[in-house]
């Protein structure tokens, strides 16, 4: 991990760019958690960061799971929502995720015309 300082003096610009950061979509009965991110490693542990700026690390996924379902919770009821799967506002809290794959199709064929 790069660890960047702000500069000391207001004549030097702090980098444009930070990172490469690996993080992917938590998702919590089929709902995809909004500022929440997580990454696993390659031991099997895995970490949790809620928008960018706070972060746990949990055993295993199963652990992971249940604390991503209770911040799921906890983020619906204190925007408004009486639950994760509620859609009571204009839109969801979670939005319901689709997974798009490719569909196999017969090619045309061609006419005898």
């Amino acid at each position: 991990m790069t660890v960047h300082e702000f500069p000391k003096k207001p004549d030097e610009p702090p980098p444009l760019l930070v990172g490469p950061f690996e993080e992917y979509r938590v998702v919590i009965d089929g709902r995809r958690i909004p500022k929440l991110t997580g990454r696993k490693d390659s031991d099997g542990r895995v970490h949790l960061t809620v928008d960018h700026r706070f972060g746990a690390e949990f055993p295993n996924e199963e652990t992971a799971h249940q604390a991503a379902w209770l911040i799921a919770q906890a983020m619906a009821i204190g925007a408004g929502y009486p639950h994760l799967g509620a859609e009571t506002k204009e839109q969801p809290f979670a939005p319901l995720c689709v997974r798009l794959s490719s569909v196999e199709t017969e090619s045309p064929q061609p006419s005898s015309t």
